[in-house]
């Protein structure tokens, strides 16, 4: 397999891209693991993730920050601001709970 880009994906991009991978050829031990992993983990659909990656961005946070969010989903500010720690940026209540609304939406409104 040739390595055409490389770029930050969210772990339900991950999972559909082994997926249809997976409908081609047979996976090595590595990416079944991964797809595994991705599956087991996964708490949105792909278009979603895709999606909030993207809206993340927008709000100004890093594309790297933006995917983990969307990988963990923080559900309280104090979970938001653990992931934004290593940011040097302080957020405030509110760009936090713009945030979090983000999130929630994207979930569907749980």
């Amino acid at each position: 397999m040739k390595v055409l880009r490389e770029r930050l994906l969210p772990l339900p991009v991950v999972a559909k891209i082994l997926d249809e991978e997976s409908r081609k050829r047979s996976l090595s031990s590595v990416e079944s693991v991964a797809l595994e992993f991705a599956r087991k983990f996964s708490r949105l659909p792909p278009e979603a993730a895709e999606g909030l990656v993207s809206e993340l961005v927008g709000m100004g946070l890093p594309v790297e920050v933006a995917v983990q969010v969307v990988n963990i989903l923080p559900e309280s500010e104090g979970e938001l601001r653990t992931i934004l720690a290593p940011l040097s940026r302080v957020f405030t209540g509110d760009e936090l709970r713009a945030i979090l609304s983000k999130i929630k939406a994207a979930k569907g409104g749980e």
